[in-house]
């Protein structure tokens, strides 16, 4: 990250490089504005999220399966980056396409690093070849706090119009609870990820819950202990219930567990809203079915300035 020579009394704004997967080397910037004051998440873009942006570009963290209780390292160290992912790592279709939903989007940095990223290549073919841009990653990010949401629009229609970014990014705002935004949300995913639904009559779309289009549930550095705890287990399990198959990937800096309620407190909520959800007569046999062992991983992992992260 580098500063950027635009400052303001109300805005400061920072430099990015996106990640190129097939070379793992970086290229491209973009920018990000940051509010001076505000939400927490605007006023600055947290380190944690650029481990996660790393990991799931890198790391081709979409399309991992790493065992609850492993550790996961994004440290510099090749031999035990080795170790790692040996027997873990599940290669995606590079024609397979990824629909996700980013919580606590605060600047919009890590969608729009992802989609930048991931998308790059559909970016080119669509170039050489004349045809329409049709993107491998879409992102909705979205956050709760009328400022941040206005900054983070900003900051997506901000980027160069050659990253196309604006046809694979939007910003929506979303409390977070049981109700997973309501009916507002609801159709917010479904306008952003439903134009993919194929082979499909216009009324399976029309009774199919727009959250099962979702692929993806990401957030990074999104818990900070008792205030945070009900509200995002119960967004979290809300989404899990009506949408059994949705991977979730969240990359949580611990605080103190004795003055905050840690990633093990947030882990028996989720799994506990999961489990009362079951009882409820709302869901099909195949939820049932699908979320009768479920229980939620969690995995220590090592960088070499951040301390104390954990994924969910």
């Amino acid at each position: 990250m580098s500063k950027s020579n635009k400052q303001s009394n109300k805005f400061a704004w920072s430099q990015f490089e996106s990640i190129d997967q097939k070379e793992e080397g970086r290229q491209e910037t973009f920018t990000i504005r940051h509010l001076k004051q505000g939400a927490t998440g605007a006023v600055s873009t947290w380190p944690v999220a650029s481990v996660l942006l790393d990991y799931l570009v890198l790391r081709n963290g979409l399309d991992r399966n790493i065992p609850s209780g492993a550790t996961l390292d994004m440290s510099n160290n090749p031999s035990l980056r080795q170790q790692e992912t040996s027997g873990a790592l599940d290669a995606g279709d590079d024609n397979e396409c990824y629909n996700i939903v980013e919580m606590g989007a605060g600047t919009g940095y890590l969608g729009i690093g992802l989609a930048l990223s991931l998308n790059r290549e559909a970016n080119l073919c669509s170039k050489e070849h004349g045809d329409r841009f049709q993107p491998q990653v879409r992102v909705m990010c979205t956050d709760n706090d009328h400022r941040t949401i206005k900054n983070m629009r900003f900051n997506v229609m901000d980027q160069p119009k050659e990253g196309m970014l604006s046809k694979a990014v939007t910003v929506q705002n979303l409390s977070w609870g049981s109700d997973v935004g309501g009916t507002k949300f609801s159709n917010a995913v479904n306008s952003q990820f439903g134009a993919r639904q194929k082979n499909k009559s216009e009324k399976d779309k029309e009774e199919e819950d727009p959250l099962r289009l979702v692929t993806h549930l990401i957030a990074s550095d999104v818990h900070y202990g008792v205030t945070t705890l009900d509200p995002l287990s119960s967004v979290i399990s809300a989404f899990k219930l009506r949408n059994p198959n949705v991977v979730v990937v969240v990359l949580l800096k611990e605080r103190s567990p004795e003055l905050y309620a840690d990633v093990a407190d947030l882990k028996a909520e989720i799994e506990s809203k999961v489990q009362s959800g079951l009882e409820d007569e709302e869901y099909s046999m195949n939820t049932q079915t699908a979320l009768k062992c479920f229980s939620v991983s969690v995995r220590d992992v090592l960088h070499n300035d951040i301390n104390n992260m954990k994924m969910v």
